[in-house]
């Protein structure tokens, strides 16, 4: 099982907290943030730009399980249409040289 992040189906919360903290904006109004992930939480320091001062926060994302094969069944199916296609191509040029 996996869990779902943005249309991709990541493996780990380990991962899905990275990709979240990935996301992180380094400036975020009078704010500098810096996130750092790890498999528990994504802890959060503000710091503010004009006094200095710092706050930390704690982010947990919502872990929405996922299945690998169906987030990506529609994209294998696209490329399994287009290497018989080519296929079917390389097999008409090959008969009409023949």
């Amino acid at each position: 099982m996996g869990y779902l992040y943005q249309g991709k189906c990541l493996d780990t919360v380990q991962q899905l907290h990275e990709n979240v903290a990935a996301e992180c904006p380094v400036v975020s109004g009078n704010y500098s943030l810096q996130c750092t992930p790890s498999a528990v939480q994504i802890d959060i320091v503000a710091t503010d730009l004009s006094t200095a001062a710092t706050f930390a926060s704690v982010l947990t994302p919502s872990l929405i399980p996922c299945e690998v094969t169906l987030v990506n069944q529609t994209g294998f199916m696209w490329e399994l249409a287009l290497i018989l296609t080519a296929g079917f191509a390389v097999r008409a040029t090959i008969k009409a040289f023949q």
